[in-house]
């Protein structure tokens, strides 16, 4: 895995995270972004 393929599966994670809380109405996406980087990096 290169460094691009991790940027673009983080921002493909944070663009789910997103959609999720919205979907749900409900929740605090700041832990779950964090978790986001940290398993991309």
């Amino acid at each position: 895995m290169n460094k691009d393929y991790l940027i673009e599966v983080s921002k493909e994670v944070r663009k789910n995270i997103i959609n999720m809380i919205h979907s749900a109405k409900s929740g605090h996406p700041g832990g779950s972004l964090s978790c986001a980087d940290i398993m991309t990096y």
